[in-house]
C-alpha cells in the first residue's frame, strides 16, 4: 500500500513539474519573441529617424544610407542586426551591413517588392539559419515609397535560450520529483507503519489471546481512528468472549447440582430390598430434580434466542391492561395480594407477549421473595414523557452492594431474601433483556419502609 501511495504522490509530482516547465517554457519564449520583435521596430524607427525628411531619391538617400549601416556596424553588442535596403531604382539597387544576402531568403523577395512593401513581420529562412524581419516603406516627402527597409535578427539564440530553460526547469523538475518520491515512501511507511502493526497484532489475536492492543502514540488521524476503533472492538470482543465463559461456566454449575442429585438416588435405587415407600420418595426427589432441570434448559434456551433475537412488529399496549394481566397470573403463584395502580390512558409501543413476559418474571420473583399473605404492587406513571413501571413487594429487600448484579445470569442474592426458591437464576436476566429490546431499562432497589422494588421505564406514546 505504502508502495501505491508513494507512486501516486510521485505521478501527481511528475505531471506537475512537466506543466510548470512547459509553461514556464511558452512564457519565457513568448517574452523572447516579444522582445525581439521590439528590437526590430526600433531598428526600423532608428533608420527612418536618421533618414532626413528632405532626402527624398537617389545620391543623397543612398549617402545616408550607408553612413546610417556603418555607424550600426560599429554599435557594441552581442548580436547586431542584418540590416538591408532595398532601393526602387539606381544602382546599387540593394546596399546591406552584412555579408549574408538575406535579400535571397526564401520568401523575402515578396516583403521586399517596392511596389507592394508594406509594415510587416516575416519570419525567414537563410541556408540552415532562421530570421526574424521586419520590413518598413521608406517614403520621400511626396508620399512615394523609394525603398525598402528591412531588419533581421537570427532566431537560433532565442531558441537556444528557451531549450535551455526548458531543459534546466526539467532537470531541476527531476530532482524535485526524485525528492518527492523519497519523502512520499517515507511518509507513506511512517503513516502506515501503524496499520501494519494492527495487522499484526489481529493476526496474533485468538480466542485465548484477546488482551492485545495496538499501541499508537500518533495524532488524532484517520489512522489513529482506525486504531482506536479496533481497539475498542478488542475490548468489546473480550469482553463478549469473558462473558460468554462465565456463562459456560454458570450453566455448568448449576446443571451439576441436579445431575449430581440424579445420579446419587439413582444409586440409592439399585438396592432392589428398599423399602416400596423409600423407593417411591427416591423417584420423587429424583423427578423434581428432571423438573428443576427442564426449567433451566428452558430458560438458557429462552435467553439465548433473546440475545440474537430481532425485535418483532409492535403495536399499542395500554399500560393498565398489562399490569391487570399480570397481577391476575401471579395470583396463581401463590396466596398474595395483588395491588395495581395506573391510571388509564397510559401507553408504550411493544410486542405484548414479551413484555408481559418481563411483568410476569417481576411478579413471580416478588411472590418467590414474600410469605403467604405478603402483598406485591405494581404501579404505573408517567415521567417526562417515559413510562416508569414498578413492581415492589413487602419481603426482607436486598442488600445494596448486590442490587447491582441482581440482572446478572445465575446470579442468586445472599442474606434473607436468598434461599432457595426453586428458580433456574435467569428470570431477571431475561426481563432485562426483554426491556432493553424495547428500547428501556430496568433497574433494581428497596422500598424505604422494606422490601424490593423493581422498576421498568418504557417511551411512553400518544394515545392511538
Amino acid at each position: 500500500m505504502s508502495a501505491r501511495v508513494a507512486f501516486a504522490v510521485t505521478l501527481v509530482l511528475a505531471v506537475g513539474v512537466l506543466a510548470l516547465s512547459l509553461a514556464a517554457y511558452w512564457r519565457v519564449s513568448t517574452s523572447l519573441a516579444v522582445d525581439l520583435d521590439r528590437s526590430l521596430l526600433s531598428e526600423a524607427e532608428a533608420f527612418s529617424g536618421a533618414i532626413s525628411p528632405g532626402v527624398s531619391a537617389g545620391t543623397d538617400l543612398r549617402a545616408a544610407t550607408r553612413t546610417y549601416l556603418a555607424a550600426r556596424s560599429q554599435a557594441s553588442g552581442t548580436s547586431r542586426p542584418v540590416l538591408l535596403v532595398h532601393f526602387a531604382s539606381g544602382t546599387p539597387s540593394i546596399i546591406s551591413n552584412s555579408d549574408l544576402l538575406l535579400e535571397d531568403a526564401t520568401g523575402n523577395a515578396a516583403a521586399l517588392d517596392v511596389a507592394t512593401a508594406k509594415a510587416a513581420f516575416i519570419d525567414l529562412t537563410l541556408g540552415a539559419e532562421s530570421y526574424r524581419a521586419t520590413t518598413v516603406p521608406v517614403r520621400s516627402s511626396e508620399g512615394t515609397v523609394v525603398a525598402v527597409f528591412e531588419a533581421a535578427l537570427p532566431t537560433s539564440s532565442v531558441r537556444a535560450l528557451g531549450n535551455e530553460l526548458l531543459v534546466t526547469m526539467l532537470g531541476i523538475g527531476l530532482l524535485v520529483v526524485a525528492l518527492g518520491a523519497l519523502v512520499a515512501v517515507l511518509a507513506a511507511r511512517a503513516s502506515l507503519r501503524p496499520l501494519a502493526r494492527t495487522a499484526s497484532t489481529a493476526a496474533r489475536i485468538t480466542q485465548s489471546s484477546l488482551a492485545e492492543r495496538i499501541e499508537y502514540n500518533g495524532p488524532e488521524d484517520e489512522v489513529g481512528q482506525v486504531v482506536a476503533a479496533i481497539n475498542d472492538m478488542l475490548d468489546r470482543l473480550e469482553a463478549a468472549f469473558g462473558e460468554q465463559r462465565r456463562f459456560t461456566a454458570d450453566a455448568s454449575h448449576e446443571l451439576r447440582t441436579p445431575l449430581a442429585v440424579i445420579s446419587g438416588h439413582v444409586e440409592m435405587l439399585r438396592d432392589l430390598e428398599m423399602d416400596p415407600a423409600e423407593r417411591g420418595e427416591e423417584i420423587a426427589l429424583i423427578s423434581d430434580e428432571v423438573a428443576r432441570m427442564g426449567r433451566l434448559v428452558d430458560d438458557l434456551l429462552a435467553l439465548a434466542r433473546l440475545e440474537s433475537a430481532v425485535p418483532g412488529a409492535h403495536q399499542p399496549l395500554e399500560v393498565s391492561s398489562m399490569l391487570e394481566e399480570a397481577a391476575a397470573r401471579g395470583r396463581g403463584l401463590g396466596r398474595r395480594v395483588m395491588n395495581v395502580t395506573a391510571p388509564p390512558g397510559l401507553w408504550v409501543s411493544g410486542d405484548p407477549d414479551q413484555l408481559t413476559q418481563a411483568l410476569l418474571n417481576l411478579v413471580s420473583n416478588a411472590v418467590a421473595h414474600t410469605s403467604d399473605g405478603g402483598t406485591v404492587t405494581l404501579k404505573a406513571a408517567s415521567v417526562g414523557g417515559r413510562i416508569r413501571i414498578t413492581v415492589a413487594d413487602d419481603g426482607p429487600g436486598i442488600r445494596r452492594e448486590e442490587l447491582a448484579r441482581v440482572f446478572d445470569r445465575f446470579y442468586r442474592v445472599h442474606g434473607p431474601r436468598g434461599g432457595t426458591t426453586g428458580g433456574s437464576g435467569l428470570g431477571l436476566a431475561i426481563t432485562r433483556r426483554l426491556v432493553e429490546m424495547h428500547g428501556g431499562t430496568t433497574t433494581a432497589g428497596n422500598l424505604s419502609d422494606g422490601g424490593a422494588v423493581f422498576t421498568i421505564e418504557l417511551r411512553e406514546i400518544e394515545t392511538p
